[in-house]
């Protein structure tokens, strides 16, 4: 990952963010991008505070995987985008996090194109490749999406129902992040009524506002039968 073009990529997608940085605590500041309108910003105290609560807090409970603290009228939005790098967003309050959530999964988007293009990657080393043994890898069934929601099929209303639901939490990113943790339950659990219920957590993943997931649980309850 280009670490400044992926920051421009997306401090430049919405106007309501006013800058962003990159931050590991052994590293510590990656990158970063930051408004001058934002004076007397310590990114590297932020930080280390930061990850700091998230490792304390994750001794007691899940994972943090998300933060957030308000500093003036500005907001600090916390992601852990791999198993030690953390991205900072300061952005407007009036940000909602499903636009947090796009704007992000496109800088990604782009990240990883860059990553793919042919003048980025190196030439193969062939005699390592042949001598290496090839991994065991877990077979990656193909998912025809489009059929699973079309119209008359089986599931067609309660995943489109499940979708919509979705988009009123997290806004324009619902249907990309839909289909990727539809993918997710169909390589675990074969597509049926019955194996529903095993979807609604990995949804619930996806939405950060704890209120937004109650008011998502509570308006899918009457999608299922009662067991």
């Amino acid at each position: 990952m280009n670490h400044q073009s992926f920051l421009l990529d997306l401090v430049n997608s919405l106007p309501e963010i006013n800058g962003a940085f990159l931050f590991t605590p052994q590293t510590g500041i990656l990158s970063q991008l930051i408004d001058d309108s934002i004076g007397n910003f310590d990114s590297l105290a932020i930080g280390k505070k930061m990850t700091g609560i998230a490792g304390k807090a994750s001794d007691h409970f899940n994972d943090i995987t998300h933060l957030q603290a308000t500093f003036d009228n500005i907001i600090l939005s916390g992601r852990l985008l791999s198993e030690e790098k953390w991205l900072f967003l300061l952005h407007k309050p009036e940000l909602s996090s499903g636009m947090i959530r796009m704007a992000l999964q496109l800088a990604l988007n782009n990240s990883a194109q860059e990553n793919d293009s042919p003048a980025m990657q190196p030439e193969p080393q062939v005699e390592k490749i042949a001598a290496a043994e090839s991994p065991v890898t877990k077979e990656v069934i193909p998912v025809d999406i489009e059929s699973l929601m079309a119209p008359g099929a089986p599931l067609a209303k309660f995943l489109n129902a499940l979708q919509d639901e979705l988009a009123n939490c997290i806004g324009p990113a619902a249907i990309p992040v839909f289909q990727d943790v539809l993918t997710a339950w169909c390589q675990e659990y074969p597509p049926a009524l019955n194996t529903l219920k095993h979807l609604i957590p990995l949804l619930n993943n996806e939405i950060d506002d704890s209120e937004d997931i109650k008011i998502f649980n509570n308006n899918i309850k009457d999608l299922f039968p009662q067991e």
